[in-house]
Order: structure tokens, then sequence, then C-alpha cells
């Protein structure tokens, strides 16, 4: 009998657990760790009792700080001595008035007027109840004269209509105020809410405006006030009783704490109470004497004087205020004196040697083309000899001789044409004269011939003058040229070409929006030629680029950090170690060396006059560029905007003319290559790179272009971004061809090239498609341009092939200081 086998099935067997730890004993873990000890954390054998004590002691000393910064902002504004509280008062509306807010709160408040008081310039208001000043400063609503007040102001009062609404240069003068840092805002101040028909109506225009006012400044407390009393109305018919709504806004000014912003409070800053010129030596220069109190940061007498409009200055002295005390007056003493060793130069940039760089010795061919060149100028000089000279100054007295009798002719007296006797003055001008004849005929007639002819031809003429002067008459015909003689208007003929520059203009921007970066390959001249400058990258982010090599000779004029992160930790560390200085809130007297005389004809009641301090290296010139985005709505009006058009940036507290270029906004590679952008479009964010002073804070941008009229038109805004000299942004032209014939990978492309010698020279740059295919060129087929080549995959016929060629730019130099007193001395004069 034999023996079966039995086997059960897999699928009901149960197995038992692994054990996961095999690699877990101590063995295991000797032999994989080789002899290697790991090194033990320090903070790890710290307790959770002694982290959580830790993290309790870090809190409380940074409550202490934040106590201590808010008692000396309280005390700042405190006390007779005390700078004043600045309060920028907007308007948003057409139809509202900021002056009669400040009579208002005079009346209300029972405070008599300044008699010298004049309508735009800023009025001190005093607290007396609460033991503080407040600075009114009606501000202006067009956008560049309003940023010079808001730069300065601790709080923001916009005054809004009851009737109506906000317009379109209130909603840009809001984005002004958004970009540059919006300072504490008290409420908002409703004017014509009498005008209501009833009380239903007037609390949901308070509503309504409230609701427009938290919308756009979310930290305001969005509190309305009316500060003056409806004829015949009270408060029983929904209006405010204005002693009471001033009351409420003094009360609530009096006991805020101004928020403060931290690229201005980085800096030391002096709002002028009186400004006195001591002239020098020099009658065009002296020595400027600013009065007023410190804000900011602490005051060094080492650091350099920004002026708006006007650039740096050094400090040459910092002293007291004189002071009035028992019926004498104490003279000033000095604070502070600058240390030669310490304090800021007035260097801005370099200045270059141009020997100073790399020699190059020429060459053996370059000296013997050199010889032959000077040999064979030599050779012609003794073959004309001494009449070299001579003979080019007789052929272009010539010339000019001939010019002028030419010119003498053409504007010579009317033409007269014999015709025969009853002929008009129409049918005489279509008869062809003699001399229109001749020199309509050969003029290659010999002088033999004339010789010969002579006689027969005066006794001919004779005869024939005998019968012309019964016969025929002369007649003077107007000049032919003068039917085309128009009067044209020169205003017109001007403004008809910007007109059609402006289109011609338009036209390219869209161009270039539709078709980025391509061009047509020149037939006049080869390829190789027209773009000797451009090389082909095989990666836009990764492929090498040396940052140094073919740098223009600006670049030896900018400065560049060897670490800027680590330069601005150490100022900003230095700046809050600071000891020596003129402490925050304390009134001085600034005097500042070398400051030119003009200066004084742009001080204007109505116009804050500031100086601001700067921080070490921020005068000086390096490659800055500006993260901005165009705010300005896309229309017919809409400027178009092109790489290196002058443009006005509000740098912060400074003004410039720059000229940059464009370049995209996107993450690098790892070469720091960026792509080159034509025109500034809309919707879009660019890189700004011109070459302009140096910043350690992300400081707001504001840019302007100045329209035909000379007023400036917001149309950027952005943020400061650290300089970038080794910032290399690429010029990319694109070539394009077209498919001639297509068999699987391979197609025969034309159009891109023009002769076989352009395709060998460009051989090795990469080739791309719009439909993301890659492939490289093969071999030239025949004379005309056409070339085979290789992708990755199939082509469609509807494909367009590329070649991508780049070539680094650089912005122009010539960057300077912007001053509103300029512009408007250009729009007077344009007024005239």
């Amino acid at each position: 009998m034999s023996s079966v086998q039995h086997h059960h099935r897999s699928s009901q067997k149960s197995g038992n657990k692994s054990f996961k730890s095999k690699h877990s004993s101590k063995g295991s873990l000797k032999a994989l760790n080789k002899g290697k000890v790991n090194r033990t954390n320090p903070s790890s054998h710290q307790t959770a009792a002694q982290k959580r004590a830790d993290r309790r002691n870090a809190n409380k000393i940074e409550q202490k700080k934040k106590r201590a910064d808010l008692q000396s902002v309280t005390r700042m504004f405190a006390g007779p001595n005390a700078p004043h509280k600045v309060v920028a008062i907007v308007p948003l509306c057409p139809d509202v008035d900021v002056f009669q807010v400040i009579r208002d709160l005079f009346e209300m408040l029972e405070v008599e007027l300044p008699s010298n008081y004049n309508n735009g310039s800023p009025v001190t208001l005093p607290l007396a109840n609460f033991k503080q000043k407040l600075l009114l400063v009606p501000t202006p609503r067009t956008v560049p004269a309003l940023i010079p007040h808001i730069q300065i102001a601790d709080f923001m009062l916009p005054v809004m209509s009851a009737v109506i609404e906000v317009d379109s240069v209130g909603d840009l003068a809001m984005k002004g105020i958004k970009s540059i840092g919006v300072p504490t805002i008290l409420g908002g101040i409703v004017q014509n809410l009498e005008k209501g028909p009833d009380s239903k109506t007037r609390d949901a225009i308070r509503k309504s405006l409230q609701s427009f006012l938290v919308a756009h400044f979310p930290t305001c407390d969005g509190r309305i006030y009316s500060f003056r009393d409806a004829d015949g109305l009270g408060i029983k018919d929904g209006m405010p009783n204005a002693r009471n709504e001033v009351s409420a806004f003094a009360r609530n000014v009096s006991g805020t704490i101004p928020k403060g912003t931290v690229w201005r409070d980085r800096h030391s800053y002096v709002i002028s109470e009186g400004v006195e010129f001591v002239e020098g030596e020099d009658a065009e220069f002296g020595t400027l004497k600013v009065t007023g109190h410190v804000r900011g940061e602490r005051l060094n007498a080492n650091r350099l004087i920004h002026i708006p409009g006007f650039g740096e200055f050094q400090i040459q002295k910092i002293t007291t205020c004189p002071v009035e005390r028992n019926g004498e007056i104490i003279e000033p003493a000095v604070l502070q004196l600058p240390d030669p060793e310490q304090q800021d130069n007035l260097i801005a940039f370099n200045t270059p040697d141009p020997l100073d760089a790399e020699q190059t010795w020429p060459t053996e061919e370059e000296l013997a083309e050199a010889d032959a060149r000077v040999a064979a100028l030599e050779r012609r000089r003794a073959e004309m000899g001494d009449d070299f000279d001579e003979s080019m100054e007789v052929e272009n007295g010539h010339m000019d001789g001939s010019l002028s009798s030419v010119a003498a002719h053409a504007a010579g007296k009317k033409k007269t044409v014999r015709a025969p006797k009853g002929t008009s003055a129409y049918q005489a001008a279509w008869i062809v004269d003699e001399e229109d004849e001749d020199a309509e005929s050969d003029e290659g007639s010999d002088d033999d011939e004339e010789m010969k002819d002579g006689d027969a031809s005066e006794h001919a003429s004779d005869e024939e003058k005998e019968v012309d002067d019964e016969e025929y008459e002369d007649i003077e015909l107007e000049d032919k040229k003068n039917d085309f003689d128009v009067d044209f208007n020169a205003a017109d003929d001007a403004r008809q070409y910007k007109a059609y520059l402006e289109s011609k203009k338009l036209a390219a921007a869209d161009e270039d929006l539709k078709f980025p970066d391509e061009m047509d390959t020149p037939r006049e001249i080869a390829a190789r030629l027209r773009f000797a400058k451009y090389r082909g990258l095989k990666s836009f982010r990764t492929s090498p680029w040396d940052a140094y090599e073919n740098l223009p000779i600006d670049y030896a004029k900018i400065f560049q950090f060897e670490s800027f992160k680590k330069t601005k930790t150490r100022i900003i560390k230095d700046l809050e170690e600071l000891e020596d200085g003129i402490d925050v809130g304390r009134r001085v007297i600034v005097w500042l060396d070398a400051v030119p005389k003009r200066l004084l004809a742009t001080l204007k009641p109505t116009r804050p006059f500031s100086l601001f301090s700067l921080l070490p290296h921020e005068n000086k010139i390096s490659l800055s560029s500006v993260n901005i985005h165009r705010v300005d709505e896309p229309g017919v009006g809409s400027p178009i905007i092109k790489s290196k058009d002058p443009l006005i940036l509000f740098l912060g507290f400074r003004r410039y003319v720059i000229r940059p270029i464009y370049s995209s906004d996107s993450r690098s590679g790892s070469n720091n290559v960026h792509r080159f952008e034509r025109y500034f479009h809309h919707g879009r964010n660019a890189i700004a790179s011109f070459y302009g002073p140096i910043g350690f804070e992300s400081e707001p941008v504001m840019i302007f272009r100045e329209d035909e009229e000379g007023s400036l038109n917001l149309v950027a805004t952005g943020t400061l971004t650290p300089p970038t000299p080794n910032r290399i942004i690429a010029k990319r032209i694109m070539l394009t061809g077209h498919p001639f014939k297509i068999h699987k990978r391979s197609a025969v492309i034309r159009y891109m090239f023009f002769n076989p010698q352009d395709i060998e020279y460009f051989k090795p740059v990469q080739l791309t498609t719009k439909a993301g295919r890659i492939g490289h060129i093969k071999e030239s087929l025949g004379t005309h341009g056409y070339m085979k080549c290789m992708f990755d995959e199939q082509l469609t016929a509807s494909d367009t092939v590329c070649l991508s060629l780049y070539k680094r730019v650089f912005p122009k130099w010539g960057t300077t200081e912007w001053l509103e007193e300029v512009q408007e001395e250009q729009q007077d004069a344009m007024e005239v």
C-alpha cells in the first residue's frame, strides 16, 4: 500500500508575530555604531520645571522692556517743554475744508487762533487740561505733496463729506498712505452733516463712513466726529453737540500713545521749529541752524544729516536752545561735537582710475596692422604733397559756394514766361520754358559742336526776336515752389508727432506682452555679427555665469558689502547700545556745515521742514533694487513704462530721479540670473534696479511719473530690498523658425537663419519649442538658411522653434536728487 501525502493550504496557516527589535540588541548596536559615541545635548539634562522657569523669566524680561519703552514714550510727550504731537489732517473728499477743522478746534476749545496764522501752515494747539501740545498740519490732496506730511505725523485725522463720496484722488491718497505706513488714526471727521434731510439719514451716513474707515484702516476705532453744529438743530434732531465732540477728541488724542513705524523710528529726525542761515566765507554756502525736538532714535553728531532734495550734510555741533531764566538769557551750551575719526564722510561713490585695470599688450598681428595703416597714411601724404590739407579746404569751400548759389537761386524772384498774346496766366503756367528744356536735355554736348553752331544760332535768334516782339509777350508767374508753401502750425505738428510716437510705443508694448522677447533675424547683417555679445544657456537657472566679467566702468564707482546681513546686524546692535548722543524728546539746535544758500528759497510756511539722520553707509551708492507693483489703473491715459525711462522715486524720506531697468520677480537659481523685462506692465510685480543709495531697513517705495503738464502721477509702490551688485539681469532674445518638413523626431527648420555660416555658429545652442520640445541643430541644408534639427519628440506643423540668447544689461548712471521746488518752477514756466 502506497503512502499518501497530505498538504494543508498555506492560506489557512497562522504564523507567529515577528520580533521587530532585531537590531536593538546591545551587540547589534555596537556593530552598527562601530565604536562611535553620540554627543549628549546639555539641555537634555534640564528638567521640565527648569525649562518652564526659564520661559517665565524670559517673558518677565520682555514685559519689563515693553513697559520701559511705553513709559519713555509717555513721558516724552508730557510736560511744558515736551515735543508736540503731530496730527496730519487729510482731506479725502473734494468738498471738505481742512482749515475749517482747525478753526473749529480752536473755537470749541476756547483757544485764541494766532493772529499771524496763514491757511495751509502748521499751527500749535495747546491742550492745557492735559499738559500737551498738538501740531495741526493741514495736508493737500495730491499724493506727492501729501507724503512728506504723513512721514512726520504721529496721528492722522481723515476728513470726509456727508454729501460727496471719496473720489479717485482720495483713493489714490489712501493707497499712498498705506504704502509708506499708516500713522495712528484717531477716527474720522465728517463735514456737511447738517445737509442731511433727517436724523435717520444722518445716522446712516455716520455708520457708512465708520464702516468705510474701518475697512481701509482696521486698526482704527472707527469713531466719526462732527465739529460743527447745524443752524436750528440740536441733539434731538440727530446732530451731535460740537463742543462735546471736540472734548472727546481732545481726550482721545491726549491719552493715545502714537504707534511709530519701524523704518522711520530707526533714524533720528528733527521737525524744524526755526531755521537760521549763517553765511560763511563763500557767499553760496554757509551754516544752517535748525531748532527742534529730537525724535525717533538718539541723535549722534557723527552721523550724516539728510535734507530732502539737497542731499547729505555733516553736523558741525549740537547745542542747547537759549533759555530765559529770571530775566536773563542763558547762552546755548554745546551738547556734542563730532569725532573726526568716527564722523561719517560725504563720499557717496568711488572715483575709478582708468589705468587701474587689466593692461593687455597688443599682439604681433595688431602691431603689424597698425604699422600698415601708418605706412598707407604716409604714402598718401607723400603723393598729395603740401596740398593734402589745403585741397580738402578748397573742396569744402567750393561745395559751400555751390550750395549758397543754389539757395540764392531757389529764393529768387517771380518766374517770367514768354507766351503768345492773349494767353492767361493759368495757360502760361503749362508752357515749357527753354531753360527747362535745356535742363532736361542731355548736358553732354561737346564744346566743339557749340562753337560750330554758334554763328548760325545767333543769326536765327535775331530773326526770331523780331517775330516774338510782335506776337509774344512776357507773363510773370508765381514760383512753382510757392504752391507747396503751407503755413504749418508748430504746436499742432509737435502734438501729432508726439501722438505718433505714443502709438508706436503702445504697439511695441503690446507686441512685447503678446510675443515677449521674440525678434526677427536681420537679413542685411549676419546673425553671428548682430548677436555677437549674446550667449546661449543650457539652463537659465543653473548654467554658470561669472558675475564679475565684462563689467561697465560704472561698477567701479559703487560700493559692495562682503556680507550685507552681518553689517546690518552690527549697525542695528550699535544703534541700540548707543550711549553717546542726544536723548529723544530734547529740544536742541543742530548746526550743519556747507549748506547751499538756495535752500532758503525753497522753505515755505505750508511745507514742514525736517532733518533726518542716516545710519552708517546709507549715503553710499550701490546697485539698489526695489520690489514694486503697478497701482495705476490700465486704460487709455495710463502711461507706458519702459526700462530706463526717467521716474521719480520716493524712498522713505529721500527723493531721487532714477532710470531703472526691470527684471522678473522670481526666485533665482544657483547662478543668480534674472530675466530682463523691457516694459513694466500692469498687474505684474517687478524688481527695479538702479544706481542708488543703500538702505538697511525695508523702507517703503513710491514711484511717480511726470506727465506733460509737469504733475506727478503715482504708478507703483513697493519696498526696498538689499543691494545686489552681483544680481545678473539677462536680456533675452528669441530667434524663431518654422517647420518646413517633419519626419518623426527630425525636422527641417527655415526662417531662423538665412546663411549656412550663421547655422554653424549657433549650432551648439539648444533649441526649444513653444509646445515644450527640446532639440539641437544637426546640419545646414543648402545656402538659404534651411537646417536639419533633431528633437526629443515629433513636432507638429503649428509649433514654433525658438533659439534663446542672453546678454547682461546694466542700468544707466545718473541718479540725482529730486526737489519739489524745481518741479513747481517748471509748472509755472509752462503756465506762462
